[in-house]
């Protein structure tokens, strides 16, 4: 999201055109990322129930096999929707949003830092501690919700897909959005406001075109 708001802006290109293309983006990455998720949850919850032959809560109660991991994922499944949020009304709408807010400005965090180095060990190390730092304090990112709260239904934590959408999917993904876009994507922008035309050298430089092309994920 902060590269998608911030790389036209230095281009020079129209802000109307910047935000019909982002948004575009990000409506089919959003899908795409669902089904991805939805897809690696289906096949896990066939695995963890031994094909529906093994209920996970009642196997996990003997602490046996791969159910205690099951029983696990509805266990967060039915806390980060209903306990967290619903239950709370318009406090926990709010606290999911922001808890997406802090998630996604320590991912695009973690983005930024990685273009520092140039190797793939610095650009782990870079990248490496924002990440953790966002799944330590427990906050919210959408792609992540999206495999545990698809995975917890399927699994049988019987909490209704129509509370997941409004409770969790809707208020993380704005709040993603917003952390991405304004404290990162903006931030950049404001600081780097020169375009491009004026930066890049008048002579042909191949060498330097192929660095940023590297640094730009285009190869």
């Amino acid at each position: 999201m902060a590269p998608i708001y911030a790389c036209p802006q230095l281009f020079g290109q129209p802000v109307q055109c910047i935000f019909n293309s982002s948004f575009r983006n990000w409506t089919w990455v959003w899908i795409g990322n669902f089904l991805g998720t939805a897809l690696v949850a289906l096949l896990l919850s066939i695995s963890l129930t031994s094909a529906g032959t093994v209920a996970p809560l009642a196997a996990a109660a003997g602490g046996k096999g791969w159910a205690v991991v099951a029983a696990k994922i509805i266990a967060i499944n039915k806390a980060n929707v209903l306990t967290k949020y619903e239950a709370l009304g318009s406090t926990g709408f709010f606290l999911a949003f922001l808890r997406g807010v802090i998630a996604n400005w320590l991912v695009c965090l973690g983005v930024t830092m990685a273009l520092v180095s140039k190797s793939v060990p610095g650009k782990i190390l870079a990248c490496w501690l924002p990440i953790t730092a966002f799944q330590t304090m427990g906050m919210e990112h959408i792609v992540v919700n999206m495999f545990l709260h698809t995975a917890g239904p399927l699994l049988g934590s019987g909490v209704p897909f129509s509370k997941i959408i409004f409770w969790n999917f809707l208020p993380v993904t704005l709040g993603n959005v917003l952390g991405g876009m304004v404290f990162i994507g903006m931030l950049f922008y404001s600081t780097h406001r020169t375009k491009i035309t004026n930066v890049l050298p008048s002579i042909h430089d191949e060498k330097l075109e192929r660095e940023l092309a590297a640094e730009l994920g285009a190869r």
